[in-house]
């Protein structure tokens, strides 16, 4: 299974077959039993198992898998417990994918010593996607000899593992992945591992905070239960056991902020200009002045102590700006999985024969070689070989395209019938997907008016903090000496400008990890802050309100010859093939098929053979009628019509040289797509349509949304969306772009 068609496995089957006699009509959805593995619907056809039945071939593959390992006990007792069903199929690993696993410049470049022999690594794991899989992946170590340490990320879908690379390939760990429907992928951008470093000190920084935090509080609360109050040991012993837990606090929860205020104040010097001051000034200040007034009062033995208040007020800080950390560090990693669409290896074909050979060795002119079921990996003419593209991850456009020798083919669409070899006019960064990876990798560098605004007068207010401090020491010197420490930290502490410097960065990053639970993704917070705002939607169409894979939506005919085109198109390899074997065969044992004993395919055309003594054609309309002498019959004419006119794939079937049906193949609408629309008309707010499908699609899709003809657009590139979104801009609207793929990636920019 490609990557593409597994991220865009259907979740809806079609309705079991009907009775003999029962008139032909318009297919229909009926409610199953749930996949013993995923829990999704299993169809009119399911595969059966040892567990029940399942929803595809894949499902109960992994199901044994499991089985076979002892491993699905846990795994699907975590999987009850989370509750967690998922949409995507089972994936395959891309072999050139995994091929670059074993490469000597993989090892040496993304792989680090890490004591006696091993190394570690890490990857990017897809089809991860709740505590089970957690659990699974993690038992490497324990079911992989070679594999000495391995632990997942699940928000982020990363593997750190640590491997002995003399007792275990990279290959074989993808392979043990791939059992269990997870595909491994190298990660391939500079810095990550950087961030993740400093994001993970911090948790353990804040973690240490509150557990010392914790510890003080009970002193604390037994303290203001009236232990502080009698006289004796027991008081004493409590007071310094609260500084001996707030020390390490102090020292090692707060060094960040004494860091940053010691900079700023070092910075202000050198500028001569107190407004550099920076926010964690007062905050380091207090901290030092509470800290100093509660030891001093420990050791004297008089006086109240705040340590709790200490303790408490650093792991607060610590934890807000550990989610600010992760919250930009999510951001940051957008276009990771964007990046995985396109393979890092490519097959070159030279005088000895074909080698895999990274991207960045390929020059123009070299010819690759692309077997059915990869993605192209470079820009370039065909120059030999004939297939048919999915081009959806580029231009949007849901149907598959044909090409052949002379044609040109690009980065990231997926060669789904023959091999083809293709002359190399750009690999890498040149390519066209290179090029729109790179603008959504650029830095963005906007924050929230908000945000700008708090950072512009942070500097007055820390200085008025700070005037406002040596003010109150000064007043309560001349006033009480004995109590002015006292009065300064609560103001210092009382002022802290957690509300005006962290509030706001706070809640925007609490809006963006809520975001991201929901499956949104927020790469500003100046976008989260503009959604208010927003007054123009422009909506991509295939995969955003489509489901973005082809299926059999209608069918006219008989009952008995969609079973024998259905068996037909079982030996083909094409996405309208796939649909109706889903249809009509998913589930279906081969030996309990109807038997082909002939097949004939026409690239481009369709298919013609004997299935169970019959001659069954089925194909295009025109195609079909040639392979007969009997005129089309009218409701068979009529329904070819209408499946065109409503932007659908019209497909005709003769049985023993007569017509015996028509069928509708395209791409669903979401069930959900029309409320959308309605709920943002309903607010105001212009909806448009933009798409890289066929305009005639487009337009079917706007009339049932009711979306006006005048804001759908079809055949629309990539650049073109950036463009159109540019447009309304300039025209003073807020847009928000909602879309899927690669293609609408400069658009979401």
């Amino acid at each position: 299974m490609s990557r593409i068609a597994a991220d865009r496995a259907p979740t809806v089957h079609a309705a079991p077959r009907r009775a003999a006699g029962r008139p032909a009509g318009r297919l229909t959805v009926s409610p199953h039993a749930p996949c013993a593995h995923c829990g999704l619907p299993v169809g009119p056809h399911p595969v059966f198992g040892d567990g029940g039945p399942f929803c595809c071939t894949g499902c109960a593959v992994v199901y044994r898998a499991l089985a076979e390992s002892g491993l699905d006990g846990t795994y699907y007792h975590l999987r009850r417990l989370t509750d967690a069903r998922v949409a995507a199929r089972p994936l395959a690993p891309d072999p050139l994918q995994v091929s670059e696993l074993d490469t000597e410049r993989f090892l040496a470049e993304e792989t680090r010593p890490v004591g006696d022999g091993a190394r570690a690594v890490e990857l990017f794991v897809d089809g991860v996607h709740c505590a089970a899989c957690v659990w699974l992946v993690e038992r490497m170590p324990y079911e992989v000899e070679g594999v000495r340490a391995a632990r997942l990320d699940l928000p982020r879908a990363r593997l750190s593992l640590q491997f002995d690379p003399a007792r275990v390939r990279l290959s074989a760990v993808a392979a043990w992945l791939a059992r269990f429907g997870y595909a491994a992928q190298p990660v391939r951008q500079a810095g990550v591992g950087q961030r993740t470093e400093a994001e993970r000190k911090l948790l353990i920084r804040t973690g240490v905070a509150w557990a010392l935090a914790g510890n003080v509080m009970l002193v604390a609360f037994a303290l203001y239960s009236g232990l502080d109050g009698e006289a004796g040991a027991l008081a004493t012993a409590a007071r310094w056991a609260s500084l001996a837990l707030t020390l390490p606090s102090v020292a090692y929860g707060g060094a960040p902020f004494f860091q940053r205020a010691w900079a700023s104040v070092r910075a202000a010097l050198r500028a001569r200009d107190p407004r550099r001051l920076h926010m964690d000034t007062p905050i380091a200040l207090g901290v030092l002045v509470g800290f100093g007034h509660s030891a001093w009062a420990t050791v004297a033995g008089r006086g109240e102590v705040w340590f709790d208040s200490i303790a408490v007020l650093i792991a607060a800080l610590l934890t807000a700006r550990y989610l600010q950390l992760r919250s930009r560090r999510l951001a940051g990693e957008a276009s990771e999985r964007l990046l995985a669409l396109v393979p890092p290896m490519a097959r070159r074909v030279t005088a000895a024969g074909v080698e895999v050979v990274r991207q960045d060795a390929l020059r123009q002119g070299d010819v690759v070689e692309v077997p059915a079921g990869e993605v192209v990996p470079v820009d370039g003419t065909v120059i030999s070989g004939a297939s048919r593209l999915n081009n959806a991850v580029l231009t949007g456009e849901s149907r598959p395209e044909p090409v052949r020798e002379g044609g040109r083919v690009e980065a990231g669409a997926t060669n789904l019938q023959a091999p083809l070899r293709v002359r190399v006019e750009a690999a890498g960064d040149a390519t066209r997907v290179g090029r729109l990876l790179a603008w959504v990798r650029e830095a963005d560098g906007k924050r929230a008016p908000v945000v700008l605004l708090a950072d512009r007068l942070g500097g007055a207010f820390v200085l008025g903090v700070l005037a406002l401090a040596l003010l109150t020491a000064a007043l309560w010197l001349w006033l009480d000496p004995g109590r002015w420490a006292q009065h300064v930290a609560a103001l210092l502490v009382i002022t802290c400008p957690c509300a005006l410097g962290m509030a706001t960065p706070l809640a925007m990053a609490v809006a963006a990890g809520r975001a991201a639970r929901a499956g949104l993704f927020v790469k500003s917070d100046e976008a989260t802050q503009r959604l208010t705002d927003v007054d123009t939607v422009v909506l991509d169409k295939t995969g955003t309100l489509t489901e973005g894979e082809m299926a059999l939506v209608e069918w006219t005919g008989d009952e008995r010859a969609l079973d024998l085109a259905a068996a037909l198109e079982a030996h083909a390899n094409h996405p309208v093939a796939a649909a109706l074997v889903r249809a009509r065969l998913g589930g279906v044992p081969e030996e309990e098929r109807e038997a082909v004993t002939l097949v004939e395919a026409e690239a481009g055309q369709g298919i013609r053979g004997l299935v169970a003594c019959h001659p069954v054609v089925v194909g295009r309309p025109e195609w079909v009628a040639e392979q007969t002498a009997q005129p089309v019959p009218a409701d068979l004419a009529a329904a070819f019509r209408r499946y065109a006119a409503e932007g659908h794939t019209p497909v005709g079937v003769l049985v023993g040289g007569a017509w015996a049906g028509a069928l509708a193949f395209g791409d669903r609408l979401r069930d959900e797509a029309p409320a959308l629309v309605r709920a943002l008309e309903a607010e105001g707010k212009a909806v448009h349509l933009l798409s890289g499908d066929h305009p005639e699609a487009v337009a079917v899709v706007a009339r049932r949304l009711g979306v006006a003809p005048a804001r759908a657009r079809g055949g629309v590139s990539p650049e073109g969306k950036r463009e159109a979104v540019a447009a309304l801009q300039a025209e003073g609207r807020v847009v928000l772009m909602v879309g899927d793929g690669v293609n609408d990636a400069a658009a979401l920019q």
